[in-house]
């Protein structure tokens, strides 16, 4: 092994994003309502379905365990009124 590869593995964290192929989800989506006008974008988009708009069109979270923390929702979001945490799982 060379040195490289050694010391990339010396620092690598003790945890890391959850893996593709394990249940439950890999992300938790926090929307800032204040901030949304409502356009509908992120639900929409969200390829597995995570929110839905409610009676005054703005959404709320109705599947948290589907995310995948593809981060759709908060890169296009144009009020920037919703962050994805990635979940991590220690080793």
């Amino acid at each position: 092994m060379n040195d490289a590869v050694q010391e990339a593995q010396a620092v690598s964290p003790t945890t890391e994003a959850r893996p593709a192929g394990q249940k439950g989800p890999r992300g938790r989506v926090v929307i800032f309502g204040t901030w949304c006008k409502g356009c509908g974008l992120c639900v929409e988009f969200c390829p597995t379905g995570v929110l839905a708009l409610d009676q005054d069109s703005h959404p709320i979270i109705v599947a948290p365990d589907r995310c995948t923390a593809c981060h759709w929702c908060d890169t296009h979001c144009p009020d920037i009124a919703i962050v994805v945490h990635s979940l991590e799982v220690t080793r």
